[in-house]
Parts: structure tokens; C-alpha cells; sequence
């Protein structure tokens, strides 16, 4: 579920990094992989996988691999923590208090022109679930004939300045702060929100609200979702874990998006901020579309230069970063994921 507390993330990465400074800590303990133990039992690489918000679907894919023992099976025994209103993973991954985390397409970007070095690992949700939720009974159909209502967005995402320069937030549209609740939505017209279409439109519904759901993704703002990240240095010094980090993350999502009622148990228990079953199932399949084109799964998590040269340059466009600071090429590492097991 989207709430305004991601993204006020990075904005808090960057005044910590201020504060911390570009180097991590001395003492920094570096991950080595997993060595042949006494006996025939070999000794398992533990690491920990941060999550950018509370346990939802859109972590699915890294908790079937926990819950079916693909990470046991490549050498890994892998604590995935919560994230919350106040996670930040780039500045626990900066400072080592964590092996990988996840985020989105652009904040990897930005946060790398602010001298956080975040690399992209693996992409498990290939289409952007973010989605401008309109009342069905609007007539609103496009965002073109977004017109006339109050908008409630967080306006420091990138996605805003975006919409405006294609001229499609015009003066007639009021912006409003979004607090995660779709009450206003439901209360009454001329109203519409941000959200995941994974979650908000679930909400909506659940209080007796059909919405159309306007994507993001449809007209060019397209980010990769919940990517499997780390840092560049931590890459650099344990490759191998690296790339079983992600083989198994790969093959779990592959798993989650066939078989999600075990991993949907665990989900379940994991979120503590009341989470239903039916919402949760609401999320699985809703994501199924973003994370799978034409029913191969053999692409699960695979990530090209073209999208992200395409969001590098829109995101300069806009002016969110420089593009002296922009090297595409070290933001991601398509090298370490092969076609995962059907």
C-alpha cells in the first residue's frame, strides 16, 4: 500500500548522508560466501533484506523464497525486516546495517546523484503499479479529461512534475497532501487520489467505491517497482552472494505469482498494521499483469538498458537530476540473473 512516508524517504536519505558523510562505517562487516562447514553441512551466508513499507504483495516474491527454502537452497539463510513510515533503506544500506533492501527505479537514480551508490539487482514488477484513482461515476476515463477536482497527491514525487509538463494538471486541478486514506475519494465527487493499483482501488471498494484507475505507466512514467538493490561497494566485494541473492529472489517470485497461499500466511503475520486476507489476494493479482508479459515467467526480474536510459532522461527533463551524475550503466546489473526455474 502507498503512503506518503515513502516518499519523504529520500529526502531523509539525503540529509542523513549529509550528516554521515560519503564513507561507510570502518568496522563495516562484509558478507563472504558460504564455505563448506564441518561434516557435509555447509555453512549458510547469512544476509538481510530490507523492506521499503510494511509486508504486502509487492514483497511476495522475496517471502516465498524464504517460506519455500529457495534461499536455504542457494547457500543463503536471509532475515527480511519490515520497513514502516520511518524506513529509509539507502541510509541502512549505506551504512551497513543491511545487505540489500528495496526500492523503486527512480529513487536508485536520484539517490545516486546525491552520492548514495544504490545498484538495481533484479526488477521483479516490470510495469509501474502507481495510478491516479478516479470515481467510476466521474466519466473520467484518461487523463485528459482530468479536469476540475481536487487531486490528493504527495508533490514531491517525480511522477508530478511529470504530469505536469505534459500538460496534464492544469489549472483547474487543486493538488492536496494524501494521507494514505481514500475517504474523501469515497465521501463524495470531485475528488481523486494517488495509490498502487495493488492496494488504494481495494480500499475504495471496500467502502462500497468503484474507481477507475488512471496508470501511470500508460502514458510514460514507468519505473521498475520493488527492485532488489544493494550498494555498488557491497556488489563489488561479494559478488557470488550477490548473484545467488538474486537467482533465489527471482525463482521466489516466480514461485509467489503460481502458489501465494503459504506465502500469503507469512505475509499475513509479518504486517502488523492489519492487512486482510482478501486484500492481500486483491494485491496478488492485480501485480500477476505487471510482473509477467505473455505469461512467460522466464523474464521474471530482468531489467534493460533502454528503460533505463529512458527514465535517466526524463528524469533530467524534468530537472529532478544532473545529468553530469548520471551513469546509467553502474545504476543496475542485468549480468547476475539467469532464467529462472519454471
Amino acid at each position: 500500500m502507498f503512503h506518503p512516508a515513502r516518499a519523504g524517504a529520500l529526502v531523509a536519505v539525503c540529509s542523513c548522508w549529509l550528516l554521515v558523510g560519503c564513507d561507510a562505517p570502518k568496522d563495516k562487516k562484509v558478507d563472504r560466501p558460504a564455505v563448506q562447514g564441518k561434516g557435509d553441512a555447509p555453512t549458510k551466508t547469512k544476509v538481510a533484506l530490507l523492506l521499503n513499507w510494511y509486508p504486502e504483495a509487492e514483497h511476495g516474491g522475496f517471502y516465498a523464497a524464504q517460506v519455500h527454502g529457495i534461499y536455504e537452497k542457494y547457500g543463503l539463510d536471509v532475515e527480511i525486516q519490515p520497513g514502516g513510515k520511518t524506513t529509509v533503506v539507502p541510509q541502512s544500506l549505506a551504512l551497513g546495517r543491511v545487505q540489500f533492501g528495496v526500492a523503486n527505479a527512480d529513487d536508485v537514480l536520484i539517490a545516486r546523484t546525491q552520492d548514495v551508490s544504490l545498484v538495481a539487482l533484479m526488477a521483479p514488477i516490470q510495469d509501474g503499479p502507481r495510478c491516479i484513482m478516479v470515481r467510476a461515476d466521474s466519466g473520467i476515463t484518461s487523463f485528459e479529461q482530468l479536469k476540475n477536482v481536487t487531486l490528493q497527491i504527495d508533490s514531491t514525487r517525480p511522477y508530478v512534475p511529470f504530469l505536469k509538463s505534459k500538460g496534464l494538471l492544469d489549472e483547474s486541478v487543486k493538488l492536496a497532501p494524501y494521507f494514505g486514506s481514500v475517504a474523501q475519494l469515497v465521501a463524495g465527487p470531485g475528488y481523486a487520489a494517488q495509490g498502487y493499483n495493488f492496494s488504494e482501488p481495494f480500499m475504495a471498494r471496500q467502502q462500497g467505491l468503484e474507481v477507475n484507475q488512471l496508470m501511470m505507466s500508460d502514458i510514460g512514467y514507468n519505473p521498475y517497482a520493488s527492485l532488489l538493490i544493494a550498494t555498488s561497494e557491497y556488489v563489488e566485494k561479494n559478488p557470488e552472494v550477490c548473484k545467488r541473492m538474486v537467482q533465489a529472489s527471482a525463482e521466489g517470485w516466480v514461485k509467489y505469482l503460481s502458489d501465494t497461499e503459504a506465502t500469503n500466511e507469512v505475509i499475513l503475520k509479518a504486517n502488523k498494521q492489519g492487512l486482510e486476507k482478501a486484500a492481500l489476494e486483491f494485491g496478488v493479482e492485480a501485480l500477476k499483469p505487471l510482473c509477467i508479459k505473455d505469461g512467460d515467467t522466464s523474464r521474471v526480474g530482468q531489467m534493460s538498458l533502454e528503460r533505463w536510459t529512458q527514465l535517466a532522461d526524463t528524469l533530467v527533463e524534468l530537472k529532478l537530476i544532473d545529468r553530469a551524475k548520471v551513469n546509467v550503466d553502474a545504476s543496475f546489473r542485468a549480468d547476475l540473473l539467469e532464467p529462472p526455474a519454471k
